[in-house]
């Protein structure tokens, strides 16, 4: 029954304080209305981060999970953390930027289609927000989610971080997320999960994200970038980059 599904909402963070007050409010009404929890995966920020979330347990209660982790740790080692922590039956891996529109229909959709049981991971189109995007940033956004949209049909499974719905059994069967991989961890992932089982691309459902990072390099170098790693994956089996750095 959909009624009994309980999702997780796992957010990894590091120096997220201007973002994560915003991303998490944007759940409060939907928490009891759809089985939501929320994890935040934080390695040890040194910023606001803390002090912003522990403001909203304080709101929402046991409703929102604050892990810290110290030490120096990469995004995939951030979402399993947060992914150890949780206590639904699906996973939400998302960004702490990302924002979702119609979150009655993402839910709700979401969780009548997770109720069958051939399904084990999907992802959605996605887009930046739309009060601050321009030409490039949806011409680049429509590429990119097409690319990905046909990487389905051809059996590569591309699919970003700021939307991974993964069903819990298959995600800890297959261990989760690669921390070897310091780029390109969301992508491995979903090829992983479509030997196990359906993975599905809601083309239907969006969730939208800040532009910073395409701000701070530009949509020709940072695609230089996602290609090389791509190709560093396929042929090297590990990442090109040693770190991943933030943009914040």
């Amino acid at each position: 029954m959909v009624d009994h599904i309980k999702l997780s909402i796992i957010i990894p963070t590091k120096n997220e304080g201007k973002y994560i007050g915003r991303t998490i409010g944007q759940f409060e009404e939907y928490l009891g209305k759809y089985n939501l929890e929320i994890i935040i995966s934080d390695a040890d920020s040194n910023d606001e981060t803390a002090a912003v979330v522990r403001g909203w347990q304080a709101k929402l209660g046991d409703r929102i999970k604050f892990i810290r982790s110290k030490g120096k740790q990469n995004i995939a080692i951030g979402r399993n953390l947060g992914a150890a922590r949780a206590s639904g039956d699906i996973l939400f891996h998302t960004d702490a930027d990302v924002h979702i529109q119609d979150k009655d229909r993402f839910f709700s959709f979401l969780l009548s289609t997770f109720a069958q049981k051939d399904l084990v991971a999907a992802t959605v189109p996605i887009w930046v927000y739309p009060e601050e995007s321009g030409f490039m940033d949806k011409l680049y956004h429509l590429l990119m989610n097409s690319v990905i949209r046909l990487s389905f049909s051809v059996g590569v499974y591309l699919a970003k971080g700021e939307c991974q719905i993964v069903r819990r059994s298959v995600f800890e069967k297959i261990s989760g997320y690669n921390e070897t991989i310091v780029a390109g961890e969301d992508c491995n992932l979903f090829y992983r999960l479509h030997k196990e089982g359906h993975v599905g691309y809601f083309y239907r459902l969006a969730v939208h994200h800040s532009p910073r990072r395409f701000r701070e390099y530009g949509y020709i170098r940072l695609t230089i970038i996602y290609l090389r790693e791509g190709l560093s994956l396929l042929f090297r089996r590990k990442s090109y980059m040693k770190e991943w750095t933030p943009v914040r």
